[in-house]
């Protein structure tokens, strides 16, 4: 961290002398509640035509570039670009802040939110993105950043969208919102404090990133035979799935809205494909419903630690029970394994994930047959070699996992600090805040 913000400690405002009640709540008397339209306008964008959109060419930017945590991203999904004739006005610079003024996420949880320009080759500023032009010279371009990434800025704007199933903000709307505002150089150690956090919580996401490239790298060598571990040797035996295990289908009481099916206070779950995606990838903890005996009877019930995959949806992706269930008929379930670690088998069907899901058929819904399930050829080594395998990569898991939740907290600390610096609650040192 930055040497203001290592050094900085925190004071209560409300412990000072001098404070303001404002419609904001109690702020230092040295800030000053100030609405939007006092600190800077929005220039709005262009109209590009579809024509002209191509793979060569600068960026169109599109609300699909922000980041629900402010910031932009640029994939082989969301990323256009224009081939077409443009004004040198619309191109942004570096370094200019932008808000998104229209959401398409199903809870409007994109709307009104900041990122900065910081690309190496030119951006074109597209209708439905606000520019931001500071009228003041006391404002901190970071600052005003943290301040529209605020639950006290972002809960306003979503009060006024216009809008269903896409949702607007206007000019306005953004204009009538009023914020604290503390003295520019308590703006700036507000900024570097947030700023800090911000870059750890980039590091962490770079080596978790780095992590799993290195996890997957190393599945597909010892999966495969490619490498192997120290002091195994030997051929390996090939297999298909259906000869390792006994593989059944889930099945789905009828019809499935009746209440009957369901008890909120069975300890019996009822896995679902949604239930796997809110899952950790390896362990299913919970799910969103429970059976009621008769759901159970009707149903195909496993026992914890049992290993399913599923086969409609999000096809070939595999998870261990972590509690009793029934299964879905979008799942099958490998039960009485012979010859093979649990462990090694999850792990090479993560391997096998994408060879599964381009086996599925095609109609309504994606679905694989139970058969080509079972008649999927493996390769195995020795049981001991198996599980060697299998706890290399549980123990790198282990070690994203924790990456990943360092991650996580960190960021409930930066929804903290945000919270508490942007309102004034908590002060840096005031040496610092008026140096």
């Amino acid at each position: 961290m930055s040497n203001a913000a290592a050094s900085s400690t925190v004071l209560d405002a409300r412990s000072e002398a001098g404070h303001v009640q404002t419609e904001n709540g109690v702020l230092p008397d040295s800030w000053s509640a100030r609405k939007l339209a006092e600190l800077f306008s929005l220039k709005n964008g262009l109209a590009f035509s579809s024509a002209y959109f191509s793979q060569e060419g600068p960026i169109v930017l599109t609300p699909g570039n922000f980041r629900l945590e402010g910031g932009l991203y640029f994939d082989d999904r969301n990323t256009k670009r224009y081939s077409g004739p443009y004004p040198p006005e619309a191109v942004f610079h570096n370094g200019d802040l932008l808000i998104v003024m229209t959401d398409l996420t199903p809870d409007c949880n994109l709307l009104g939110k900041p990122a900065f320009v910081e690309m190496g080759e030119p951006v074109l500023h597209n209708q439905r993105i606000g520019k931001v032009i500071l009228r003041r010279k006391d404002i901190e371009p970071r600052f005003l950043y943290y301040v529209l990434l605020s639950r006290l800025y972002l809960d306003r704007i979503k009060e006024m969208a216009t809008g269903s199933t896409v949702r607007h903000t206007s000019n306005g709307s953004i204009y009538s919102v009023q914020v604290p505002l503390p003295s520019l150089p308590e703006q700036r150690a507000i900024a570097a404090a947030l700023s800090d956090v911000d870059e750890l919580i980039g590091a962490l996401d770079k080596l978790i990133a780095k992590k799993r490239a290195i996890k997957l790298a190393t599945m597909q060598q010892l999966l495969t035979g490619k490498t192997r571990l120290s002091g195994f040797s030997g051929e390996w035996k090939s297999t298909t799935l259906g000869e390792l295990a006994e593989i059944q289908r889930g099945a789905s009481p009828r019809p499935i809205e009746s209440p009957i099916w369901y008890d909120t206070q069975s300890k019996i779950g009822w896995v679902r494909i949604s239930d796997i995606a809110n899952s950790d990838g390896r362990t299913l903890l919970a799910t969103r419903d429970y059976l009621s005996p008769m759901g159970v009877a009707a149903s195909r019930f496993i026992p914890t630690g049992t290993l399913i995959m599923s086969i409609c949806a999000t096809i070939g992706r595999p998870v261990v029970t972590g509690f009793d269930t029934c299964i879905h008929d979008g799942f099958v379930s490998f039960c009485n394994l012979r010859h093979v670690d649990q462990g090694f088998l999850f792990y090479t069907l993560k391997e096998l994930e994408a060879d599964l899901a381009a086996m599925g058929q095609t109609g309504s819904q994606a679905n694989l047959n139970t058969d080509l399930v079972k008649g999927c050829e493996i390769s195995l080594p020795s049981v001991d070699e198996q599980k060697a395998i299998a706890g290399m990569l549980s123990d790198m898991d282990t070690e994203i996992a924790a990456l990943e939740q360092r991650r996580d907290k960190t960021k409930a600390i930066k929804q903290g600090m945000m919270q508490s610096l942007l309102t004034g609650r908590m002060r840096l040192v005031p040496g610092e805040a008026d140096a």
